[in-house]
This record gives C-alpha cells, structure tokens and sequence, in this order.
C-alpha cells in the first residue's frame, strides 16, 4: 500500500526515530548534516516532491526499549521512555503542516545489540515485540501514518564503550537477525501502513567504513568505527530516502 498523494500535496512530514546514528552524533553542526536533514534534503530535490519538513528523534545510547510508550516498560526502572518527545514533536509537526501526509522513519537496535549493564542484547522476540509496542502506538494516535523500517548499518564488532557495554561479533550478527524478524512486524501491525525500508545501507558501510564512518578510541584505547561522518550520513540519507519514496505513489 503506497501513499497516494493528490496534485496539491507533494510536500509530507516525516518523522525520524533512532540512536546516536540518527541524532548525528559527533559532528560539528549536525544540525546541517545528520542523516535526517540530508534525506529530508535528498527527497525534496526528487521529481514529483516539493518540501518535506521533519523531525529529529534521534537518541543516543538509546535502544528499543527507550521508545516504549508505557514508562514502566522501560529496563532498567527507573529509565526514561522518550515515546513522549516522539508525540510531543510529531504534533509539532502536524500542527505547523496539517493535511500532508505523514511518514515515521526508523532505525532501531545497534545499541539493542551490545551487551549492557543491565540489558545483555535485546532478543530478537523483544526486538519484535518492543517494535510493534512503538509502532501500533504510533499508528494508534496517528492512524493514517506509514512506518518504514530501516535495517540499522553495519559497526566494527569489537569495541567497549566508557560506559561499559561490550560489542562483538555476536552483537554484530543481531543486527542481521533483527532484519529477518521485520516481516513479522509488518505482519503484527497495521496492514499496509508497515513497510520494510532499506537494508543495503548496512553492506555500503561494511565496505567503505575507513572512509564514511568516524574512527574513534574505546575504553581500551582501541580504534572502532560506529559513527558516519558528514560524507557517510549523506549516503545513509540517501539510502533511508530511496526506502522511502518506494512508498510514495507517483504524482
């Protein structure tokens, strides 16, 4: 199902849900450069599109369990949910450009991979679950909405964080499991309003991470690549941008 859009309605709202990696962590003006300003950018410039104006929810650390609507859902206790700062921006969103149509975009669980203090990788059961927690409620208070789901990119799988989680090999081969389970997302949740979004982003970044991603230094002093620059959030914008026009009915 494709989001049919009359003559008068090229411009739509779009709302990005993510980590660190959305948020565009680590770059010097972000707010010219995160992956969700260049795809908003990116598809504006599309035949057929005019403005897409948007939203950045990008939290960094954050995981699938940070974007569940009910805060007592959140692990550990205690934790805060950010389902609020979603709603709150969307309505921002809707309200400011009424009648177009609206669109959330995510890429959820790098951080669900790593083991945590208190979270050792989500399973991909609560991958599932916690997914369609967000998006039934998503869709539940904006009925009309698409959700499209991105697989997330590909990390260097060996790397602990100041705060003590652990990436490995095994973390890494979540991120592939995670993708296979979309099509039970999309089966659980609101027919025709789920899509499955990009998933070649992630061998893009496999390949030329020296290049796109940021090198940084863990605890241990060691180098691992997590982060794309200015240069690779471009091209991840370009691929999110590409998933979304899939369900985009001509004009």
């Amino acid at each position: 199902m494709a989001i049919a859009m009359q003559a008068g309605e090229r411009s739509f709202n779009i709302v990005f849900i993510g980590n660190s990696i959305t948020f565009g962590a680590l770059h010097e003006q972000r707010e010219a450069t995160a992956p969700p300003v260049q795809c908003a950018r990116w598809l504006s410039a599309q035949n057929g599109v005019d403005t897409v104006y948007f939203q950045n929810c990008g939290r960094s650390g954050k995981t699938t369990y940070h974007f569940l609507p009910n805060a007592a859902d959140v692990i550990p206790a205690g934790e805060k949910t950010f389902f609020p700062d979603v709603e709150r921006k969307t309505s921002e969103l809707m309200t400011a450009h009424p009648h177009l149509p609206l669109i959330f975009s995510i890429m959820l669980g790098t951080n669900d991979t790593v083991e945590r203090k208190y979270n050792t990788h989500t399973t991909p059961d609560n991958y599932v679950k916690n997914l369609c927690a967000l998006i039934d409620s998503l869709l539940t208070r904006w009925p009309d909405a698409h959700v499209v789901l991105h697989k997330p990119i590909w990390y260097y799988p060996d790397y602990v964080t100041k705060n003590g989680s652990v990436a490995s090999k095994k973390s890494l081969k979540l991120l592939s499991v995670y993708c296979e389970r979309f099509s039970q997302v999309v089966a659980n949740c609101k027919p025709g309003h789920v899509h499955i979004g990009d998933t070649d982003a992630y061998d893009y970044f496999k390949k030329h991470y020296r290049t796109d991603i940021i090198e940084e230094k863990d605890a241990r002093g060691k180098s691992y690549w997590l982060h794309p620059n200015e240069v690779g959030a471009g091209r991840l914008a370009e691929f999110w941008g590409k998933a979304v026009m899939q369900i985009i009915a001509p004009l």
